[in-house]
């Protein structure tokens, strides 16, 4: 039985991940999570919360399986995409520089004489609804009717203003309309 956890582009170098990895390899679970909050790494926190994600994951997966019956089979650490950036120097100049990541992947394993039973997937009972037997409502089709309406409507207005209403023509009128007013004021 192997289980694993990974933990993908971390934002620390595969140098400094290494060296931390390295001081947990190999030993029991109890002992390495003991170890890991001593050290003082940028890495070991990150370590250490994986290492507690791939101890869920085999208790998530097998039953009579505890934390003190895993040991730690594996530690995996490799160089992840570089991000490139520049740095200001002297006289203008500009020099490149990386910011460098990871890839982390731990596998546990089971103590010699624990039996690790894989546990019984329950598939949950889903209900599902046949949608083309539904009737599809009949406000839809009103609601068009009430569309094709409103676009009628329109479409008369505009008849009636037929097409020698325009913006020359609103003026013509105005002008008019002045004239009317000034008639009346003269009378």
């Amino acid at each position: 039985m192997e289980v694993k956890a990974k933990l993908k582009s971390i934002r620390i170098s595969s140098k400094k991940m290494a060296l931390v990895a390295g001081a947990i390899r190999g030993l029991a679970v109890p002992s390495a999570l003991d170890k890991l909050p001593v050290i003082n790494k940028k890495s070991a926190p990150v370590l250490e919360k994986l290492l507690k994600s791939a101890v869920a994951n085999v208790i998530d997966r097998y039953d009579n399986v505890k934390a003190e019956d895993l040991i730690i089979k594996s530690v995996i650490v490799n160089k992840a995409m570089d991000i490139k950036r520049w740095r200001p120097a002297a006289f203008g100049r500009a020099h490149p520089f990386r910011k460098r990541s990871s890839h982390v992947e731990i596998s546990l394993t089971v103590k010699e004489g624990v039996k690790a039973v894989l546990r019984d997937k329950k598939k949950a009972e889903v209900e599902t609804v046949d949608l083309t037997k539904k009737d599809k409502p009949a406000v839809a089709k009103t609601e068009k009717k009430a569309t094709t309406k409103k676009t009628d409507k329109k479409k008369e207005v505009k008849k009636a203003e037929g097409p020698e209403h325009s913006r020359g023509n609103k003026k013509e009128e105005k002008a008019e309309a002045k004239k009317d007013k000034v008639k009346k004021d003269n009378k």
